[in-house]
Formats: structure tokens, sequence, C-alpha cells
């Protein structure tokens, strides 16, 4: 694995989930901010984690799909989208005011998002830009 493609992809990667669910928060603007109101989104410790979570999806990428194969990187991003989806419920459930309208746009824009990331994950690795080991 070449540690530059790689941190080249998790880069890109966090910039991609950082735009997209951005425009997922404007485009459920209504949800989102009924969900702000029980929790506390902001914060330098929310995006060192999703940093973590990025670099943990571009190495299970390189384990589980590895190719530029367009329809598994979807495929792996949607079922990493599936994950998010269902930890974030776990949580979700626990909090007793949390509306339940925003659990589902999230859980939508997980579901979109992780396909998304996926299929640039695998456009990457076809190009040649992806930090796959080559076969």
């Amino acid at each position: 694995m070449s540690i530059g493609k790689f941190v080249l992809n998790v880069v890109v990667a966090f910039v991609a989930y950082g735009v997209l669910y951005t425009l997922g928060t404007m485009a459920f603007a209504a949800q989102f901010s009924a969900m702000t109101a029980v929790t506390n989104p902001e914060g330098m410790g929310i995006l060192t984690y999703h940093l973590v979570q990025t670099v943990v999806v571009v190495w299970l990428f390189n384990k589980a799909v590895g190719s530029g194969d367009l329809k598994a990187g979807v495929m792996f991003g949607g079922m990493i989208g599936l994950y998010l989806l269902a930890s974030d419920s776990i949580w979700f459930e626990s909090l007793k005011d949390f509306p339940g309208d925003a659990r589902m746009a999230l859980g939508i824009m997980h579901l979109v998002i992780g396909a998304i990331v996926g299929a640039l994950l695998a456009f990457m690795q076809g190009k040649g830009w992806g930090s796959a080991a080559e076969a």
C-alpha cells in the first residue's frame, strides 16, 4: 500500500464526506434544526472523530474492495452507510426527545453518501490514485 496515496484517499474522502453531509443538512434543514436542540454538533472533537472514521473507511475499502469496480464500491459504501445508520440509531433510541424525522433524514444521508464515497474510492482506485495494493 502506498502511504502517500492512502493519505490522498483519506483527504479526498474526508472532504467529500464534509461537502455531502453539509449539502444534506441544508436539504433536510428543518429536521436538523430539530436535532440540534438535543445534540451538540459542533467542535473539533467531532471533526477528529470524523477523520478517524474516514481513515477506517479507506482502510476497509482497500481490504474489502481494493479495485476500480464501481458497483463493488457503491455496495461497500452503502454497507458502511448502513453500519453508520444502525450505530447512530442505537444512541438516538436512548435519547428521550430525539426527533424521529431527523433520524430518518440522517439515515437516508448515511446510505446515499456512503454509496457516493464508496464509488469515489473505487473511481480513484481505477484511475491509479487509489491506495490498495496492486494485484
